[in-house]
């Protein structure tokens, strides 16, 4: 069935037995191969680890379809009782497709589905990894933990004494002198908060500001004010 037949079919139907034994036979068993073995090479080495990064199989769409669906490989090893590999009605699958289609007439059955809630614990576990691993690579200000203590009086003294351009915003003292020419409302708004405590202003009293505007805060904060 590997090499005989597949070289008759085309060498007694239309007299082509050079092309039946070297393409139906041998390029085709050699693609096969190929495809197989990338199921255990490729689907190991590109993609992403959706469910689980523990061990090395991943999903990727380019393996699906050199391995007929096997390229969701990160779900096969992390569901192996599941009859699927991809689960989104848009993932290239149709070793799953011919095991469904086949059930609607009792050639298969039993078909088995690891609970959709696990599968999303799964998935949602690996974003949180992600997202981790993004927010190490971003500057999120000094700690309020590791900041000084003013007192009020204290406060104000540097304003007087040493021209400091800071602000009070929820407890948190801010230096906005690098940021007076920046600000979207101008530099007279907000050089008129200077010395003072601006929360409600910048809370909704004047404008209820952006999560990007108190995200950019968080990189001003020079101390907290001593309850």
């Amino acid at each position: 069935m590997g090499f005989v037949f597949p070289t008759l079919v085309p060498g007694l139907g239309w007299g082509d037995w050079r092309g039946g034994f070297y393409y139906s036979a041998i390029a085709r068993l050699v693609f096969v191969h190929h495809a197989t073995f990338c199921v255990n090479s490729l689907a190991h080495y590109i993609g992403e680890f959706t469910y689980d990064d523990k061990h090395t199989p991943r999903d990727h769409i380019i393996t699906a379809f050199v391995t007929l669906g096997e390229g969701y490989h990160n779900f096969h090893h992390e569901f192996p009782g599941d009859y699927r590999n991809a689960i989104r009605f848009y993932q290239y699958d149709p070793t799953k497709w011919s095991i469904r289609f086949m059930s609607f007439f009792g050639l298969t059955y039993g078909l088995k589905r690891f609970p959709t809630n696990e599968i999303v614990k799964g998935y949602v576990h690996m974003q949180e990894k992600k997202i981790d691993g993004i927010k190490k690579t971003l500057d999120w200000g000094k700690a309020i933990d590791t900041l000084p203590a003013y007192t009020q009086k204290q406060f104000q003294h540097r304003i007087a004494t040493q021209n400091c351009k800071w602000v009070i915003v929820d407890g948190i003292i801010h230096d906005v002198e690098d940021f007076i020419h920046d600000h979207p409302g101008g530099k007279a708004l907000i050089k008129s908060f200077i010395g003072k405590d601006c929360t409600s202003a910048f809370t909704g009293g004047v404008y209820d500001h952006s999560n990007g505007a108190r995200n950019l805060l968080t990189s001003m904060r020079v101390g907290v004010i001593q309850k």
